[in-house]
């Protein structure tokens, strides 16, 4: 049990010097002659390089490619989750027109967009939105 307990806090020592070395900047990655690069993971690559002002550049070019690589990934979480709950909604809307609940044009416009020849309706969320789209055009014309 002790075993694990080291582990453990050399993990949680590991993540403390990440950070540690992160404030620093490139200086928290002191030049190592004896260290190759193909060796070397992240920004621990810093240590190969000799010239510090490059170092230096290259830590600020890698924290920026970081943030936008975290932003790009919750935009896509975020835009998936509005899809999801989009679709969910056209589908509950497709599911009562067929139904008739709005009446017998919306329920056969909705038959005509939305179901194959075996009656299956459709899924997608681009035929969702187009039936949407033909759904609002003819309650206008009305």
């Amino acid at each position: 049990m002790s075993a694990q307990h080291s582990s453990r806090d050399t993990g949680a020592t590991d993540g403390r010097r990440q950070r540690d070395n992160d404030a620093k900047g490139a200086e928290g990655y002191p030049y190592d002659p004896t260290l190759r690069l193909e060796s070397q993971h992240g920004l621990d690559r810093l240590r190969c390089v000799p010239d510090r002002m490059l170092a230096a550049d290259f830590f600020a070019i890698f924290q920026a490619a970081e943030r936008n690589t975290e932003a790009a990934i919750l935009a896509q979480r975020e835009q998936a989750n509005r899809e999801e709950a989009e679709l969910k909604r056209l589908s509950t809307l497709a599911a009562r027109t067929l139904a008739g609940e709005f009446g017998s044009d919306e329920k056969k416009l909705a038959a005509h967009l939305l179901l194959d020849e075996r009656g299956r309706c459709a899924t997608e969320l681009s035929s969702l939105r187009e039936f949407k789209r033909a759904l609002i055009q003819l309650k206008r014309e009305r």
